[in-house]
């Protein structure tokens, strides 16, 4: 439970920074799409984090799941390096319970609910969107913790990169844009790869057997962006990404390596009138992945199409109304599983409506979808909010989601492990948070107290007549607590510190839920001198319990990640990034016992080196 004095810190922190923020004018506000139109961060009323492109090239992080960690309430658990699975806990909540998009686009596995983050090459990202809590009313299924929504590059000029570093490490990268008339072109390219190093920790008295290896990584990919300014007949856009490559990972009897190939591509029509904004959107996707390294060959396969239509109606000057219909296609039918169904449909209508005359705001969106097979949901999300000054929002917000049963828990079969069960519900989930947050042109802080719960939880329960696990709605998790986010200009530095208390249960034993931190702290510091600019980060994480399997605790621990860009001449930079800097031993996950018992986990990223060079121009 969320100490009383830790709240009561947290509080007492703000008040500082609002009396500072009457000395300074508002800096600008960041459009984000939180209700799939663009509007200041201050008037979503929601909890939003934005990472840009410029702060990825000042931090030269490598890859996704990294870049995420730096952001309050999410907390990353990795299995090793690049192309190793990746828990992302989005306010305590499991990866499956987070939308994760690709501009706006479906991308997660529908067998799992998992998402291949460490797949998604950094070059593509030109900029991400966190967006936490209920948004089932405006995203549909899964979008029980939040919405993480990457939008793809948009290059200003062309630039092409070069990276080397440790354990053979290669990135080549690049993006352009070309604009004549009304048509733009931009495009980015990138191949990364590694050799890698051996991401499970081995018992010494073992013998040696064939996991004793690196586990190597390659990602090739592309992607388009192209935009049409048909004039009176509104604006047509392609965006498409696409990636495949290969990674190793240790298992000691199977499959240990796998090849992915995986795209999403969204053509979008967009028409904007002197009260409307018509938008309408056809996109595909595909997230594969064949698990080899035997004769036999597991194939894990998802692909989506999904048409939307939705209109944003401006009513006067403080109201907007918005409306709409979508149709969502899910296929299994590729993978190496059997289904009795492999494939269903989703059916969805939206209505909603944002008020905002300057002082008083509140937002209210309902949709109902229909599942094949799992009927109905309906969810809300509900908002208000009070602009106290101009520097000076208060929000409060309340909203209901769900996430649908995978096709492999209502339809598997032929499973040596699984059973289905025809009769499963829809996880449930009710939100509430209370924020607050102080713009001004030297300092952004941001303060939230929230609760999620949720239930119907699905879980596989193991069946001892067949042999085989069953999944059955049984549980019901709870997860509470507060965020402090600061965004600050003093002494000649720039300071971006966040702090999250969490307290995660699950509500049938009591027990903390596993692999999340209860307290977690990111801290970074940057200075600019003339063409030199310097970041050290660090990452504090608390203590965890690990998976009931291994009954045992995991130990905090705190890194250090430095990084520096140096211009050397008008169209040519260096830079440079040393991760866990103090070459920090921790572990986030265990995978299994050595023979005299000690619990052994998965090798976290050790003192690693990276040097490259950018050329814009």
């Amino acid at each position: 439970m969320l100490k009383k004095s830790l709240l009561g810190a947290a509080i007492t922190a703000v008040l500082p920074f609002s009396v500072a923020a009457e000395q300074d004018q508002p800096i600008e506000r960041i459009t984000v799409t939180a209700n799939k139109f663009s509007q200041s961060i201050d008037t979503a009323l929601a909890t939003v984090n934005v990472i840009d492109r410029a702060q990825i090239e000042q931090s030269n992080i490598r890859d996704l799941p990294s870049l995420l960690n730096n952001i309050s309430g999410v907390d990353i658990v990795r299995n090793g390096g690049f192309g190793q699975k990746v828990s992302v806990f989005v306010r305590g909540a499991s990866t499956k319970h987070t939308l994760v998009l690709v501009d706006g686009v479906r991308i997660s596995d529908a067998n799992s609910g998992d998402v291949s983050f460490t797949n998604i090459p950094v070059n593509s990202i030109e900029r991400i969107e966190v967006v936490k809590g209920a948004r089932a009313a405006i995203y549909g299924s899964d979008a029980i913790a939040g919405v993480i929504n990457i939008i793809t590059r948009d290059a200003q000029q062309h630039q092409v990169s070069v990276t080397t570093g440790a354990h053979n490490y290669f990135n080549l990268q690049g993006a352009s844009k070309v604009s004549q008339d009304n048509l733009t072109v931009g495009f980015n390219f990138g191949l990364e790869r590694t050799d890698g190093y051996d991401v499970i920790e081995k018992d010494p008295e073992a013998p040696i057997g064939k996991d004793h290896d690196r586990d190597g990584y390659i990602n090739r990919n592309l992607g388009v962006n192209i935009s049409y300014d048909a004039e009176q007949y509104g604006v047509l856009s392609l965006l498409g990404q696409y990636s495949n490559g290969h990674a190793d990972y240790d298992n000691a009897w199977g499959n240990d390596e796998y090849e992915f190939e995986n795209y999403s591509a969204k053509l979008a029509w967009e028409k904007k009138t002197a009260q409307f904004v018509h938008n309408a959107a056809l996109s595909l996707s595909q997230e594969e992945n064949i698990q080899t390294g035997t004769e036999v060959k597991d194939s894990y396969s998802t692909e989506r199409s999904e048409f939307e239509y939705r209109t944003l109606y401006t009513l006067n000057q403080d109201i907007q109304l918005t409306a709409g219909a979508n149709l969502l296609t899910e296929d299994l039918g590729e993978s190496s599983a059997s289904f009795s169904e492999s494939s269903r449909d989703n059916k969805a209508v939206f209505v909603g409506g944002f008020y905002n005359d300057g002082k008083w705001l509140a937002n209210l969106v309902t949709r109902t979808d229909d599942y094949d097979f799992h009927g109905r949901a309906n969810t809300y999300s509900s908002a208000f909010g009070i602009k106290a000054n101009k520097y000076v929002t208060l929000r409060l917000n309340h909203g209901t989601a769900f996430r649908a049963p995978s096709l492999t828990n209502a339809f598997v079969k032929d499973s040596p492990w699984y059973l289905p069960n025809v009769d499963i519900k829809p996880e449930e989930a009710t939100n509430n948070e209370f924020g607050l947050s102080v713009t001004t042109g030297a300092v952004r802080y941001d303060f939230a107290i929230f609760s999620n719960q949720i239930d119907n939880l699905i879980s596989n329960q193991y069946d001892a007549d067949t042999g085989k696990y069953i999944p059955y709605n049984v549980d019901s998790a709870t997860m509470k607590g507060v965020e402090l986010s600061l965004a600050l200009s003093a002494f000649g530095f720039e300071h971006d510190a966040n702090l999250t208390f969490l307290d995660a249960k699950d509500d049938t034993t009591g027990a903390d839920l596993p692999r999340r931190s209860d307290k977690a702290f990111n801290y970074t510091v940057s200075k600019t001198w003339d063409k030199l600019d310097v970041s050290l980060n660090m990452q504090y994480r608390s203590e965890r319990p690990s998976i009931s399997f291994y009954d045992t605790t995991l130990a905090s621990y705190t890194v250090f990640n430095l990084s520096a860009n140096y211009a050397l001449f008008d169209l040519l930079e260096l830079n440079a990034r040393v991760e866990n800097l103090t070459d920090k031993s921790y572990t986030t996950a265990g995978s299994g016992f050595a023979q005299n018992g000690d619990l052994l986990g998965y090798v976290p990223l050790g003192r690693q080196l990276y040097v490259g060079a950018s050329f814009k121009f």
